[in-house]
C-alpha cells in the first residue's frame, strides 16, 4: 500500500513538473516560421470564420478547431495560440493513468517522468504545429483499444475511436502509426503464444492468434457504432463543419500527395533519429535498449506490445527519406513507456530494501540530466540553430560522429531568431510615432518573412509582395510607403533611396534570411519648424 501511494504521488509530481515546463513563459521563444503558417489560418477563422482544408501543403484542420477557444478566450496573443498544443502535451503524461495496472507502481511514474523531462517533447509541446495533439491522440487511442480489450466495455471503444478520428484529422500520417499499432499488437500476441506454447506448429499457433483476435472484436453494434463515431469526427472537421465538402475528397487525396513529398533539404539519412536520440534523449535510448533486453527473455504481452510498437514506429520513419526534428516525438512516446518498463525491471531485478533503495536512487539522479538538458533547450538555447547542446558533446566530436558534425542533429531547426523581436519592437515604435498610426503603410520586400505576420498582425496596411518594387528611369524605387522591410540580399539598388533611412542593424531572421527597416523621413511641420527656430534663438 505504502508503495502505491508513492507511485501515486511521484505520478502527480511528474505531470505538475511536465506542465510547468510546457506552460511557463510559453512566449518566451519566438515563433518558428510554421508556427507563422499555422497562426494565419488561425487568425482566419476566427476573425472571418473561414478555414478551407489544404491537401498540398498544410496538415489537418483539428490544430485550428482545437485552438480557437483559447484564441476567443484570452485574445490574440503568443500563450492563446500554443495553450492547446501545451495542454496536449500535459494530457498525454495524464494518459498513463487508465494504464497504471499494466505499468505498475514503478514503471507508471517512471513512464510519467520520461514523458516529462524528454527535451524533445517539452520542445515542441511549446510549437503551435499539429504534432504534439497528434501523439496525445495516438496514446488516447492506444489506451481505448486496451481498455476495451480489457474490460469489453463501450466507453472504452468510444474512446478509442474518439482518439482515432482526432488521429486522422490532425496529419496524413495516421495511416502510418495505425499500421505500425496494429502490427505491434500482431506481434506482441503471436510472439506471446510462440514463448508460452512451444510445443504447438507455427500452423496451431497462427491459428490460435487469428482465433484471439477474432474474439477480441467488437460486436457489430459496438463496431459499427465506433466506426459511425471515427466517420463523423472527420467529416466534421474535413468539411470546414459542414459547409466544404470538398475538404472531404481532398483528405483522401492527400495521402497519395504525401507519399510523393520529398523535400531535398529535409531528406536525410535513415540513422537521424538514431543519432538525435542518442544526442538529446540519450536516457530514453538506454532505457529503450535496456527494457529491450529483458522483453527478449521475459515479458508481458503488453511489454511485447510496446517494445513492438517503439521499434516499428522508429524504423518506419527512419526508412522514410523526409525527416523533420519534430517528428522523432512519435518515436519518443512509446520509448517513454519502454524506458518505464526498464525501471520496472531493474527495480525488481533486486532483492532487500537497501538494494532497492540504491536502485531507486540511481534511478532519480539519472533523471536531473534530462531536466537540465531540458530547461537549457527551452529556456536559454531555444534559439540556437547551432544545436549546441546534447549529451557526450565532447566523445561525440572526438569521434566525428554524425550527430556532433551536423547542426541538424537538434531540436532547433531554423528556428526564428530572437534578434527579430527587435524588429517587431522597431516597426511598431516607428508606426505609433506617425500620425496616421496603426494605418500607417507597410511593404515587405523580402521574400522571407514568416512570422512576421502574426507579429504584425494588428497593422492593417501590409503588403507582402516579397519583391521589390519597380524601378524609374533614374535607377529608383518606386515606393512611397512609409515602412520597408528588406532582405539584406536586397539592399543594393536600395542604398541611396533618396527620403529613407535605413536601420542602423541588420535583424537575423533564421538562418540565411536577415532584415533591415527602411522608415521615410517625415517632413517637419511648419509648428515644428518654428519650434526649432525659437529654441535656437534662445
Amino acid at each position: 500500500m505504502r508503495v502505491q501511494r508513492l507511485s501515486i504521488l511521484v505520478f502527480v509530481i511528474a505531470t505538475v513538473i511536465g506542465g510547468w515546463l510546457r506552460f511557463d513563459h510559453l512566449s518566451l521563444k519566438p515563433l518558428h516560421h510554421d508556427e507563422g503558417v499555422n497562426s494565419f489560418f488561425l487568425l482566419n477563422l476566427a476573425r472571418d470564420g473561414h478555414y478551407r482544408y489544404d491537401p498540398t501543403n498544410y496538415h489537418g484542420p483539428t490544430l485550428y478547431y482545437l485552438a480557437l477557444p483559447a484564441l476567443r478566450i484570452f485574445g490574440e496573443t503568443d500563450f492563446a495560440l500554443r495553450l492547446m498544443p501545451a495542454a496536449f502535451g500535459v494530457l498525454t503524461i495524464l494518459l498513463l493513468w487508465p494504464l497504471r495496472a499494466r505499468l505498475g507502481p514503478i514503471g507508471l511514474p517512471a513512464a510519467a517522468l520520461m514523458l516529462a523531462l524528454s527535451p524533445g517533447l517539452v520542445f515542441f509541446s511549446r510549437d503551435f504545429i499539429h504534432e504534439t495533439s497528434f501523439t496525445c491522440f495516438t496514446l488516447a487511442m492506444v489506451v481505448g483499444l486496451l481498455r476495451f480489450r480489457d474490460s469489453g466495455k463501450f466507453r472504452w471503444l468510444a474512446f478509442g475511436a474518439t482518439a482515432a478520428g482526432l488521429l486522422f484529422a490532425t496529419k496524413e500520417t495516421a495511416i502510418i502509426t495505425v499500421l505500425v499499432i496494429a502490427l505491434a499488437l500482431l506481434l506482441a500476441t503471436l510472439y506471446d503464444r510462440i514463448i508460452q506454447r512451444q510445443d504447438e506448429t507455427l500452423a496451431g499457433i497462427a491459428g490460435s492468434v487469428l482465433q484471439e483476435m477474432r474474439a477480441s472484436l467488437p460486436s457489430l453494434d459496438f463496431g459499427l457504432a465506433a466506426l459511425t463515431i471515427f466517420v463523423f469526427i472527420n467529416l466534421l472537421f474535413y468539411s470546414s463543419l459542414f459547409v466544404n465538402w470538398q475538404g472531404v475528397a481532398d483528405a483522401f487525396r492527400s495521402l497519395r500527395l504525401w507519399t510523393q513529398r520529398t523535400g531535398s533539404e529535409h531528406v536525410k539519412s535513415f540513422w537521424y533519429y538514431t543519432g538525435l536520440m542518442l544526442r538529446m534523449e540519450l536516457p530514453l535510448l538506454v532505457g529503450s535498449l535496456v527494457a529491450g533486453a529483458f522483453i527478449i527473455r521475459r515479458a508481458t504481452r503488453f511489454q511485447l506490445f510496446i517494445g513492438a510498437w517503439t521499434l516499428g514506429i522508429f524504423l518506419a520513419y527512419s526508412l522514410i527519406g523526409y525527416k523533420t526534428p519534430w517528428l522523432v516525438i512519435n518515436i519518443l512516446l512509446p520509448a517513454s513507456l519502454l524506458a518505464g518498463e526498464a525501471a520496472a525491471r531493474l527495480f525488481t531485478l533486486v532483492s532487500g530494501n537497501i538494494l532497492r533503495t540504491a536502485v531507486l536512487l540511481l534511478l532519480v539522479s539519472s533523471l536531473w540530466f534530462p531536466a537540465q538538458l531540458a530547461f537549457e533547450l527551452n529556456f536559454r538555447k531555444y534559439d540556437d540553430n547551432n544545436n549546441a547542446s546534447g549529451y557526450l558533446k565532447s566523445i561525440g566530436e572526438r569521434l566525428r560522429l554524425a550527430a556532433y558534425r551536423d547542426s541538424q542533429y537538434g531540436y532547433v531547426y531554423v528556428q526564428t531568431s530572437r534578434e527579430i523581436m527587435t524588429l517587431v519592437g522597431l516597426i511598431v515604435s516607428e508606426v505609433a510615432a506617425r500620425a496616421e498610426g496603426r494605418e500607417t503603410g507597410i511593404l515587405v520586400t523580402s521574400p522571407d518573412y514568416w512570422p512576421l505576420p502574426w507579429y504584425l498582425r494588428q497593422f492593417p496596411n501590409i503588403a507582402w509582395s516579397g519583391t521589390l518594387p519597380a524601378v524609374n528611369e533614374d535607377g529608383k524605387l518606386v515606393t512611397n510607403q512609409p515602412l520597408i522591410i528588406v532582405n539584406l540580399d536586397q539592399m543594393d539598388p536600395i542604398i541611396g533611396l533618396p527620403g529613407y533611412r535605413v536601420s542602423p542593424t541588420a535583424y537575423n531572421l533564421r538562418p540565411g534570411a536577415s532584415l533591415a527597416l527602411l522608415v521615410r523621413e517625415e517632413p517637419q511641420s511648419e509648428s515644428s519648424t518654428n519650434n526649432n527656430e525659437s529654441r535656437e534663438r534662445k
